[in-house]
């Protein structure tokens, strides 16, 4: 069986194109559980006659909304071997599932899947990046793609190769997820700051990595909209991201202190360098400052949770 779970913030119109695009898939999925951070959301999914187009959709209350929470309390009542974790402003093209789990089901240590983006390409390091990445850590283009290195970098593939390629985590929208290795390595993590839980998924990808294989899949491909509403704020999700990397390195990684606050610092440092040097280019700065806030608080949280 396969569970979708799919964690909402009110987004009703990016969660019914979702939902029409599992309706069609060529392997349907056996059940989708919709963890909504309202009620509203939940009377909309209870609305729609998703039955008829051969889709059981069940929906949980699950506030605050944290993504995490949402999702391990979907996770907690799903009956799938399988964990489909999607977000709620992508849509599947109709083999999109067919292919992840033809994929998942090649090996048994196969632990993951997760899928292409059909409209836009993985991120490719900035020039800062790139000089670390090649002059510090003396890796080549080809040696980054699909890994987790220094202060929790991670990358995807571009350009996107034409067969299944190993990966060191998975995105949070975009994966298979087979359900007794998630359980094995004792699923999401608690130590997430605020509710949009920045980098849970490479909390998740990294710890997976224990039990076995995660692979990238560019047949399965799916559109993330990358809906605006509901989004916290610049200041609150560069909190996040810093404070969340940190605790990766600490409790995940299991580094010393030192080590994971030196991570951290390095992140800070060539951040804010590669963002003040691309405002410099675009001469507006009128997104660099609440950033840099909330990473300068991130460090305070830090510092006072050691």
């Amino acid at each position: 069986m396969i569970s979708a779970i799919v964690p909402t913030i009110g987004r009703v119109e990016s969660l019914h194109a979702l939902l029409r695009s599992l309706a069609a898939q060529t392997s349907r999925v056996d059940e989708v559980i919709v963890a909504s951070a309202d009620q509203r959301t939940c009377d909309f999914v209870k609305s729609a006659n998703w039955q008829a187009e051969g889709l059981v959709v069940r929906c949980l209350v699950v506030s605050p909304p944290n993504a995490v929470r949402q999702r391990m309390a979907a996770i907690d009542v799903a009956r799938g071997d399988y964990l489909l974790i999607l977000d709620d402003d992508v849509v599947l093209e109709p083999d999109c599932v067919q292919h992840m789990l033809a994929l998942m089901e090649t090996s048994n240590d196969v632990v993951a899947v997760t899928a292409d983006f059909n409209n836009h390409l993985w991120h490719n390091p900035t020039p800062i990046w790139e000089l670390y990445l090649r002059h510090i850590l003396k890796l080549e283009r080809e040696q980054w793609q699909g890994r987790v290195v220094g202060p929790l970098l991670r990358f995807g593939f571009n350009p996107v190769p034409q067969g299944p390629q190993p990966m060191e985590w998975l995105g949070g929208g975009n994966s298979l997820v087979r359900r007794s290795a998630y359980l094995d390595v004792g699923g999401f993590s608690d130590f997430f700051l605020h509710r949009c839980t920045m980098n849970e998924d490479v909390d998740l990808g990294l710890k997976l990595r224990r039990a076995g294989r995660i692979l990238f899949c560019p047949l399965a491909r799916m559109a993330h909209h990358h809906a605006p509403s509901g989004r916290v704020t610049k200041f609150v999700a560069a909190e996040d991201d810093l404070f969340n990397r940190y605790f990766i390195l600490r409790r995940t990684l299991g580094q010393h202190f030192l080590r994971a606050f030196g991570m951290v610092t390095l992140y800070f440092s060539l951040e804010t360098l590669s963002h003040f040097l691309g405002c410099v280019r675009r001469l507006n700065f009128h997104g660099f400052v609440a950033p840099f806030g909330g990473r300068l608080r991130a460090f305070g949280r830090i510092l006072i949770a050691r």
